[in-house]
């Protein structure tokens, strides 16, 4: 049921059945009291005994007995439902998600729009209709929250006006190019463009990362640029994961087709399709078989851990909830898979988490991760 709900088939009778018991699991504290606290703790003992035992009995064939397989957050994380943890991992959002994950709890600003003079335009929830006035240019914000570009037919455009919109952490945020294109920007990141492209290349640059739809325009291809990296398409879907704090970058192709290019050279990619930018490794450009939901999860506002390291789970929690992460003693070597809500309260995303022998020591936006195994 979790499945069809995910991929839009599920019934609306389903649809009714699975929020309501989401809400149910949100709400679960407020169910417990000082009568039936030491059954509900004993229960989720119980419950989580049970589970681990059946994940040890299936994955004894293939992995020795201290390793705890990868699939076991997923199984934690279902626990941590059941008892009312969070509102958690399966369900994508669509048109029939819940009031309660459309919420945006973690912002800790608001967008910022930089324009050619050096103006700074907060993009806050009050923001609607025309913002600005450049050269042949129109800038609004829609009731949707969209940013969007409309040119003027009288206006004298200059393709040498930059504009720069950036997201705090805890925010995306979607734009409309001047050409039509649409970017959705991710949190904590930066992306730069002219205020009009002109009749020459389309030329952007990307600190961060970003899901691009690009309005085909014959003669005039689209630049993203990022770091060492130039992407260069005419009419596709992408995303490109180019966090500096992650080291590689990732260009994973959803439609079309696009070409990634470095000084070491270039590389094609196909739909479902990843080019990885090597910093480490002298920039080496490499092609892989792409995650495409993995990877742009997020646009649908929800974390994806595949067989992750602890790092990379809390590297994208950092830059989501706006924390500091530190280590004490050695980093533990637990992976990780799942999906859980960018609504989840980050106190309920570290539960997840301790479920595997991790503990967390939170001190203001310090979080200190503890090993216990």
């Amino acid at each position: 049921m979790l499945n069809r709900y995910r991929n839009g088939t599920a019934t609306r009778e389903e649809i009714v059945f699975l929020e309501s018991w989401f809400d149910l699991a949100d709400n679960a504290d407020d169910f417990i009291t000082t009568e039936n606290e030491a059954s509900f703790e004993h229960l989720k003992i119980t419950l989580k005994d049970k589970i681990d035992v059946q994940i040890r009995h299936a994955a004894a064939p293939r992995q020795a007995p201290h390793r705890m397989p990868v699939r076991r957050w997923a199984a934690a994380a279902a626990v941590a439902a059941i008892i009312g943890a969070t509102a958690l991992f399966l369900v994508r959002q669509n048109a029939h998600q819940s009031a309660r994950a459309r919420q945006t709890a973690h912002a800790t600003g608001v967008p910022t729009l930089r324009l050619a003079d050096g103006t700074i335009i907060a993009l806050d929830s009050t923001t609607t209709g025309k913002i600005a006035h450049q050269n042949g240019v129109i800038i609004s914000k829609e009731k949707d929250g969209t940013l969007s570009y409309t040119a003027v037919p009288t206006g004298t455009s200059n393709a040498n006006q930059q504009n720069i919109l950036t997201t705090p952490a805890g925010v995306k945020f979607k734009i409309i190019l001047p050409d039509g294109s649409t970017v959705w920007l991710n949190a904590a990141s930066t992306l730069k463009y002219p205020a009009s492209f002109g009749n020459t290349n389309r030329v952007v640059t990307l600190n961060g990362e970003a899901y691009f739809d690009i309005a085909t325009a014959a003669n005039r291809p689209f630049i993203v640029q990022s770091g060492s990296l130039s992407v260069e398409v005419l009419g596709t879907e992408f995303n490109i994961d180019a966090y500096p704090e992650d080291g590689l970058s990732k260009t994973t192709l959803i439609r079309g087709s696009v070409r990634v290019m470095n000084h070491r050279g270039s590389i094609v990619i196909q739909p479902g399709q990843q080019a990885v930018n090597d910093p480490d490794n002298n920039n080496r450009l490499s092609v892989i078989n792409a995650d495409t939901e993995k990877e742009t999860a997020w646009t649908n506002n929800m974390f994806s851990f595949k067989n992750d390291s602890l790092q990379a789970v809390l590297r994208d929690v950092a830059r989501w909830y706006h924390v500091t992460i530190k280590y004490s003693g050695r980093i533990p070597d637990e992976r990780f898979s799942g999906e859980i809500s960018r609504s989840s309260q980050l106190k309920d995303v570290l539960k997840i988490l301790e479920i595997n022998g991790i503990s967390f020591e939170i001190k203001e936006n310090v979080i200190t991760v503890v090993n216990k195994n």
